[in-house]
């Protein structure tokens, strides 16, 4: 449920995740605009990934009057994803600062997920949801990862299509999440 505006309340993960993320995005004036094009998608695949690319922000936004959790083992379980998604999120973000415009991302986490950075953010969102005992946190996450899932299909494609049989040995070699 709900609770009143408290300094001790969600929001102080959600923030962290938020900068960490403004920060990176600062760190090379052309990764936003890289991560951003549509080029070639179709007005589906362009649906999706703006669905997904702004589901975050209501979730973030809806921490800040959501408490933790009363029962202590919950709040340092969901920590424990929270700091793991954290540090996922992180080294995936280092790894789009530092490969070059023209090349796919393969290095790093990127070599056990072709996907970390949606992982990424979706343990750090779990951990949250985890943190806070919120169901309807928890909800959203769950309807939220959907229109991801098609905006990775369409990232997919057009990567085939961008970098060929390198791609496709890559799509062979690497899971799209974690095991999967």
């Amino acid at each position: 449920m709900i609770s009143q505006l408290s300094s001790c309340n969600a929001w102080l993960l959600s923030l962290p995740f938020f900068a960490l993320g403004v920060c990176f995005m600062g760190l090379k004036k052309d990764i936003a605009k890289r991560m951003s094009v549509m080029t070639g998608y179709t007005v589906r695949e362009k649906f999706f990934t703006v669905a997904a690319s702004l589901a975050p922000y209501p979730f973030m936004v809806a921490t800040v009057w959501t408490p933790f959790a009363a029962r202590l083992s919950l709040v340092c379980i969901g920590v424990s994803f929270y700091i793991i998604g954290m540090v996922l999120y992180a080294a995936s973000l280092t790894v789009i600062v530092q490969t070059p415009h023209d090349e796919p991302f393969s290095s790093g986490p990127y070599r056990f997920s072709r996907n970390p950075l949606y992982v990424a953010a979706t343990i750090v969102f779990l951990g949250i949801c985890l943190s806070t005992a919120n169901t309807m946190l928890s909800l959203y996450l769950t309807i939220a990862v959907l229109p991801q899932h098609f905006m990775i299909l369409a990232e997919e494609r057009i990567c085939r299509e961008k970098y060929g049989a390198a791609f496709e040995d890559y799509l062979k070699k690497v899971p799209r999440y974690l095991f999967v």
